[in-house]
């Protein structure tokens, strides 16, 4: 699943190829991805708007128009939003894949996004201004904003009793992590996934918000992490670079890069998780 950094790289895309576009027709193939409104009512609403503005939250595009209407995207599993200028270069996703371009967005000046998505798991909602989405709402703290501090941190770990790895990766704590970077985060902060939240001394809970927002800003700059998969690629559809970078996710017969040791793999909350059990006691 696409994670905040990924989602960041393709508000990013967004940004530079869609403000201040006006939206000329709207084709929806597969409508049960469109969760609010009814499909006539969604393609009416967004016909002749402009958009004015692209935010995210945690793992949600947000995306603004001049109605004050504005459009939540989430990528499920295996979605991508794709930009295709008006005059298409040579597609970089395969005659295979196209079948799976579900919901098309066209503007006025012949380019277009495509929202791709084999396993079909994405959602839009179409809200208005007044209008709250409570997944959204509920999401806890953006991990990259100043108020992220230690001591929240600090302060939310002590009233939790869960393992470290389930706190990471609970939205309602902090907003965009997932299984890849919790991983990656504990790894380089030397703290057992299976620590206890209560049980962390405030210099591992330093080490676990240093490697979190610097993991993050990392993979960010790098355009997020495409795996071997290739479920993840970038507004031009292109590959996220920082899987060159990852140090134990995904390394089921792996090395310890700092200490040479075999890495273990435990299934947490039916997750893989990886982790060196010398450098992560």
């Amino acid at each position: 699943m696409p994670e905040l950094p990924e989602v960041e790289t393709v508000k990013r895309g967004l940004e530079k190829e869609i403000i201040n576009k006006k939206i000329a027709k709207i084709q929806v193939n597969i409508p049960s991805l469109i969760k609010k409104p009814e499909i006539d009512e969604f393609m009416t609403r967004l016909k002749n708007t402009m958009v004015i503005s692209i935010e995210r939250r945690g793992k949600y595009l947000k995306i603004l128009f001049n109605t004050m209407d504005y459009l939540v995207v989430h990528l499920g599993m295996s979605g991508r939003l794709l930009f295709q200028p008006k005059k298409d270069p040579p597609s970089k996703i395969s005659k295979t894949m196209e079948k799976h371009n579900h919901i098309l967005f066209f503007f006025e000046d012949g380019s277009k996004i495509v929202y791709n998505d084999v396993r079909k798991f994405g959602k839009m909602w179409l809200l208005k201004k007044d209008e709250n989405l409570s997944r959204i709402e509920s999401l806890g703290f953006e991990p990259l904003e100043p108020y992220f501090t230690v001591s929240e941190l600090y302060r939310m770990l002590q009233e939790s009793k869960v393992n470290i790895k389930s706190f990471l990766m609970n939205q309602k704590n902090i907003a965009g992590i997932g299984n890849i970077y919790a991983n990656e985060i504990l790894f380089h902060a030397g703290v057992n996934p299976l620590r206890k939240a209560n049980s962390l001394t405030k210099d591992e809970v330093k080490r676990i918000h240093l490697q979190t927002k610097n993991i993050l800003l990392k993979a960010i700059s790098s355009g997020g992490t495409t795996m071997i998969d290739e479920s993840y690629l970038d507004l031009s559809g292109n590959r996220g670079e920082y899987g060159k970078e990852i140090m134990v996710y995904g390394k089921k017969a792996g090395m310890c890069p700092f200490c040479g040791q075999p890495l273990e793999v435990l299934r947490i909350e039916n997750r893989s998780t990886f982790l060196c059990p010398n450098c992560q006691k």
